[in-house]
């Protein structure tokens, strides 16, 4: 008799796979926030040129990815239908982990897949483009889910790929992920106090020597000075977490408000937590739901510090299905909670899809007629396929392009060694040329860089002269978004000749300050 094959894993996985995937790729298409949504266009380009984050670009977040899609351009070539394949595979990888994670704690499979789906929609696609708050949070997610699947297969590898999640998620941006490291070092003390086995430290400590090592023949090969790494990387950042800390405004609406669904089945979970003794029993489902319990605390507060868009929504789906995990098989109205659960997760991933997918909050679009978007192809072929529409020219896109393209061409036709400074962070891949922008984002008026007041300002100020000098520039470009930013502090007037070409462009002719 032929045994029956079971094709269920298959076909979830595909759809997971095939919906995640497109949905991404669907939504990173529509609209523009110029500095966010080319992030890491240019300098994935410019890798592949030859330059060096810390070195050849002062960056405070980023460099995996950067790195990440310099491989995606190489591969697929550069372009548009390319850049968005990085976050359309990290919105994919993050979705089937969380499913492979729920299932091993023997969610249904029906219910880990709604589940599922409804998380794939309310992670990446807010965003759509790679940014390194998602990144940071994401791949330091997936060192969390590995954790669990290691306590309960107890396999080798998935211990051994905890570090490498939160190497990566580190260097993808600082934070949120050194607060999850924070709460993956509680739940292993946890886990030890419980199991009473510390085996797992060694695979920890190879894995983290790993890591550490391939950081340092990164450096050494690349030839960054590890002064400017821990300048840029870590020093900087500190003192911008310090000052939002510090100027922080408590109000009801922005530590409560903006999370109340989030806090609702933040607190269903706990009442279980604590209500039902058989969950204490229940190693594997207490420490995951301590984990998660500690997840939504660290992220609400890295999303009220930060003052970024919202983008924890994901939580909520999570959440539900711990909370469905949890329900004891004896609850009388257990079927009845389970529905509402369901429910209340599909309305609320509408309610957000709608918001920050469909109208793009994140890029500041959400009062926007986006039907009045132009395809990027005018700009340039490599960007075809792009909707383009800017909350600045969000009446006439077709001006912003205008400017864009006569921008363009003033720089292709300039032969002298050049440098811009801008928040339109494609034109060396358009261009083909490397235009040798200095910082990933360039302004003086965010966390970016070190603005007139903050102790790291000389040194950013002496980093870019630096790679002007160095590089020989002769001609210093700033698109209208950093008119007045960093080149003017550089360099005195009388010495500069400095012309403004249209709205968008001015351009510096430095010769005689560098002689």
């Amino acid at each position: 008799m032929v045994k029956k094959i079971n094709t269920h894993p298959f076909v979830d996985y595909a759809l997971l796979i095939f919906f995640s995937f497109s949905i991404n790729y669907y939504y990173s298409s529509i609209g523009v926030l110029p500095q966010d949504t080319f992030a890491y266009f240019d300098t994935a380009y410019r890798i592949l040129d030859g330059s060096v984050p810390f070195k050849d670009y002062w960056t405070v977040s980023g460099p995996f990815i950067d790195y990440f899609q310099a491989l995606i351009f190489y591969i697929f070539g550069i372009s548009w239908k390319t850049y968005i394949i990085n976050g359309s595979v990290l919105n994919t990888l993050i979705t089937i982990i969380f499913f492979y994670t729920i299932r091993n704690f023997n969610q249904d499979r029906l219910h880990s897949l709604f589940y599922a789906l409804c998380f794939s929609i309310l992670a990446n696609p807010s965003m759509g483009t790679p940014f390194p708050d998602h990144y940071s949070t994401f791949l330091s997610l997936m060192g969390i889910f590995f954790f669990l699947i290691a306590i309960k297969k107890q396999k080798k590898i998935f211990w051994f790929l905890v570090p490498v999640c939160f190497f990566f998620g580190f260097l993808s941006k600082q934070s949120p992920s050194s607060y999850i490291l924070l709460t993956l070092l509680i739940s292993m003390i946890i886990y030890a106090k419980y199991s009473r086995d510390l085996s797992f430290i060694k695979y920890f400590f190879i894995s983290s020597l790993f890591c550490l090592s391939f950081l340092f023949v990164f450096f050494y090969f690349n030839k960054i000075n590890l002064e400017q790494f821990i300048y840029q990387y870590i020093l900087f950042p500190q003192t911008i977490a310090a000052e939002r800390i510090d100027s922080y405004k408590t109000t009801f609406n922005g530590i409560f408000l903006q999370f109340k669904f989030i806090y609702i089945f933040f607190i269903l979970l706990l009442i279980i937590l604590f209500t039902s003794k058989k969950l204490f029993k229940e190693n594997y489902k207490f420490l995951y739901s301590i984990i998660l319990i500690m997840l939504t605390v660290v992220l609400i507060f890295h999303q009220v510090v930060t003052k970024n868009f919202i983008f924890i929504f994901f939580l909520i789906p999570m959440l539900a299905s711990l909370i469905q995990l949890n329900i004891p098989n004896s609850y009388k109205y257990r079927n009845l909670a389970i529905s509402v659960l369901i429910i209340s997760t599909f309305f609320l991933t509408l309610k957000y899809h709608l918001r920050f997918n469909e109208e793009r909050k994140m890029l500041n679009l959400e009062n926007i007629n986006l039907k009045k978007n132009i395809d990027a192809e005018l700009i340039h072929p490599s960007l075809k396929g792009l909707q383009w529409i800017t909350y600045d020219y969000q009446n006439e896109p077709s001006a912003e392009i205008a400017l864009i393209k006569e921008s363009m061409t003033e720089i292709e036709q300039d032969k002298s060694k050049k440098m811009i400074l801008t928040g339109y962070l494609f034109f060396s891949a358009a261009l083909n040329e490397n235009l040798n922008n200095p910082s990933r984002w360039p302004s003086l008026q965010d966390a970016s860089n070190p603005d007139k007041e903050n102790p790291y300002y000389g040194i950013y100020k002496r980093f870019v002269k630096n790679l002007i000098i160095s590089k020989k520039i002769e001609t210093l470009y700033s698109s209208k978004d950093n008119k007045e930013d960093i080149f003017k502090e550089i360099f005195e007037k009388n010495c500069r000749n400095t012309k403004e070409i249209n709205d968008f462009l001015t351009k510096h002719d430095i010769k005689n300050c560098i002689k």
